[in-house]
């Protein structure tokens, strides 16, 4: 590729899968309020989304193979209009069986799709400041995140708006990609399963699944923290949102760090305020200035562990094994993102509120760990297994 093509291809993959984010943003809330209004029992309503949670296991185990036989470009262009008809289909559709199934089905092609991009985004990067494109991926992606909720504040949640609102946006999210020049990125089919690549990654697999476990713990039980802590109901609602300002503003910076002093120092820091951070929480919830200022750093920090957890792989691995890299990773976080609110759940039930951040303060500890743990190095895949795009 030209750099000017490579460019390009960069700013497609980002901005679409940034774009995709939105949708993502507005789809979860909308989903369970919709079961919320209608007085479905709170374990079905977490099971119902737990079964997308399902699909995050499955379709990175799909998605190499795809890849290497389709290309980047080809596979996404697929998968992004399966997820907006899967998606549209839950409103005719409109049963709890029906959804279990479809948001299955939702979970499988979503995490494809994440997984599929990350490799084609650290493929773009090259060995040259892939931190901070890593980091400008993960900025992108968490004001995707942001925005839809704020966005289904406007459409509501009855009738087709919210579903046409969010149709809209996945088509946009496919326009980038169709500018792409030679999106048949070749891949080898040779390469290790994405199982075996994750016993390979035996101590970044642990990092992702804890990482995983605090991020679904805080965005699901955070302001339950807050409300029980004594914020206003307001405050506590606006407690993720400073997580995600900390995670859209600090990526880029981290990004860099991690391209200056390296990878595992850039992720010990971020471990250890992860820590610091959660410490600090429970000193500071009669202070609210000053907490929402902690949780922009500590949310900023903390999730700037996986993007540096993508460049690792990105440093370390080419073509199929990149692709079975990044697949084995996205496992990884749907595997912890299934076990944080549980734990969390549990441990506010034992320590009530601040269980909660006990077990947050603890998931960083045991990461902060791992970070020494030298587990079976393997080798950088030659870079000649990765070919250009035609």
């Amino acid at each position: 590729m030209t750099p000017s093509e490579r460019r390009w291809s960069l700013a497609a993959a980002i901005s679409s899968i940034a774009v995709f984010g939105i949708g993502i943003g507005i789809s979860q809330p909308l989903l369970a309020l919709m079961l919320e209004t209608r007085g479905t029992d709170s374990s079905l309503n977490g099971l119902n989304a737990g079964a997308g949670f399902l699909g995050v296991l499955i379709g990175p185990l799909l998605m190499p193979r795809l890849v290497a036989r389709f290309g980047f470009k080809n596979f996404l262009l697929t998968m992004l209009p399966l997820s907006l008809v899967l998606f549209l289909l839950l409103k005719p559709f409109d049963s709890l069986g029906a959804w279990f199934v479809l948001r299955l089905l939702s979970g499988i092609s979503g995490s494809s799709t994440f997984a599929a991009t990350e490799a084609w985004i650290s493929q773009l990067a090259g060995d040259t400041g892939r931190g901070r494109v890593m980091g400008i991926y993960t900025a992108s992606l968490s004001a995707g995140f942001a925005i839809g909720p704020a966005l289904l504040s406007v459409t509501g949640i009855a009738g087709w708006p919210p579903f046409i609102a969010c149709a809209i946006i996945e088509i946009v999210a496919m326009l980038p990609l169709l500018a792409v020049r030679g999106g048949a990125q070749k891949v080898d089919h040779a390469g290790s399963h994405p199982l075996a690549m994750m016993a390979r990654m035996k101590p970044l697999v642990l990092i992702v699944i804890l990482f995983a476990m605090y991020e679904a713990a805080t965005v699901s039980l955070l302001p339950v923290w807050g409300a029980r802590a004594g914020l206003s109901v307001a405050a506590a609602a606006s407690l993720v949102s400073a997580v995600f300002v900390g995670a859209i503003l600090l990526q880029i910076p981290i990004g860099y760090l991690s391209d200056l002093v390296g990878r595992t120092t850039t992720m010990r820091v971020c471990a250890a305020l992860g820590i610091v951070g959660a410490a600090l929480l429970p000193l500071l919830v009669g202070y609210t200035p000053a907490l929402f200022v902690v949780l922009v750093i500590w949310g900023g920090f903390t999730t700037g562990l996986y993007p540096v957890a993508l460049a690792i792989i990105g440093d370390r691995f080419r073509g199929a094994d990149l692709l079975n890299a990044n697949a084995g990773l996205v496992i990884a976080y749907g595997t912890g993102a299934l076990i944080g609110p549980i734990l969390g759940g549990g441990g506010m039930d034992a320590w009530n509120p601040h269980g909660l951040i006990a077990i947050l303060a603890a998931m960083f500890v045991v990461l902060l760990l791992s970070t020494w743990w030298r587990a079976d190095k393997a080798p950088r895949t030659p870079a000649s297994s990765t070919q250009t795009a035609q």
